[in-house]
């Protein structure tokens, strides 16, 4: 009976949990999907150029055991990256060592934020690839701990955007559903390396963009905020763009090699918070999970 209590109570709470989103699945548009309010957004105009490379605002929550987590802008499609960093558990690094995917060791040596100790890497990537004739979208999840990668390529078949599927490997058990819609043409402007600020209210009106659905277990999760950072990088991960999320200060240009640069330094945080809504902790508690940290 204890089982069937406990079981009925966990349902509950997934339903509970689920009722406040409409997120059916990620299709790289927040619109309708119950995202609330932006969590971050841009600071600075993008160096890298307006409509190509520019990270607006981040989004997230946490429901069903899954993160659900929005960065509205594009990257450019010359395999410019995406990086996001994510941090949802114990431990972590404090400075970046990479798991040996996609050429990231350029960035071997980057110093996080105080308080931000991420265990995953995410690579996201898109353009035309001459050896298979075809456009592309790739995606690259690490768990920098272990020093395991699930990669998939071509997730959307020869296309830069749509909606797909990033299936399990070593680095995850779970699907990670992938949405992207780079027809954004609004949001932040282009003000080249100056560091012009940003107009926050149009960078805020932005709903389009990268979109990932992932299995909290896959991120070592076992309760509490869950913290973020994104980086707009080059393709072959060694000059960085303004574009940072959360923003960094104005006037910013060109962060350049992130191998560098000591984000500890900067003032403010160059990562946001996506803090679980109560049913979600009390799925968690439900499921004996809930060993909530508090992030020095």
């Amino acid at each position: 009976m204890k089982g069937l209590v406990t079981g009925m109570a966990v349902a509950a709470a997934l339903a509970m949990t689920s009722s406040a989103h409409a997120a059916a699945g990620a299709d790289g548009d927040i619109t309708g999907d119950g995202y609330g309010a932006a969590l971050a957004v841009q600071t600075n105009e993008t160096s890298f150029g307006d409509n190509k490379s520019e990270l607006d605002a981040g989004y997230g929550f946490i429901s069903g055991g899954q993160l659900h987590l929005a960065i509205t802008g594009q990257v450019e499609n010359n395999f410019n990256k995406m990086e996001i960093f994510i941090d949802a558990a114990a431990g972590g690094q404090s400075v970046f060592a990479s798991a040996g995917n996609d050429g990231a060791g350029a960035m071997d040596g980057m110093v996080f934020d105080n308080g931000f100790t991420p265990e995953t890497h995410i690579i996201a990537r898109n353009g035309f690839d001459g050896g298979l004739g075809q456009n592309k979208f790739d995606l690259d999840f690490a768990n920098l701990g272990a020093g395991t990668v699930t990669a998939q390529q071509s997730i959307f078949g020869n296309s830069l955007t749509g909606s797909g599927t990033v299936t399990p490997g070593p680095a995850t058990a779970g699907n990670i559903d992938v949405g992207y819609d780079n027809s954004n043409i609004l949001g932040v402007g282009g003000g080249g390396n100056a560091g012009v600020p940003a107009d926050q209210v149009a960078a805020a009106a932005v709903t389009t963009g990268l979109e990932l659905i992932i299995d909290l277990a896959d991120l070592g999760y076992t309760g509490g905020p869950i913290n973020v950072s994104a980086i707009v990088n080059s393709g072959d991960h060694s000059f960085a763009s303004n574009q940072t999320l959360g923003g960094l200060p104005i006037p910013s240009g060109h962060l350049a090699g992130l191998s560098t640069t000591d984000f500890s330094q900067i003032a403010g945080n160059q990562f946001f918070t996506i803090v679980p809504e109560p049913a979600s902790l009390a799925l968690l508690g439900l499921g004996g999970l809930a060993m909530l940290r508090r992030r020095a």
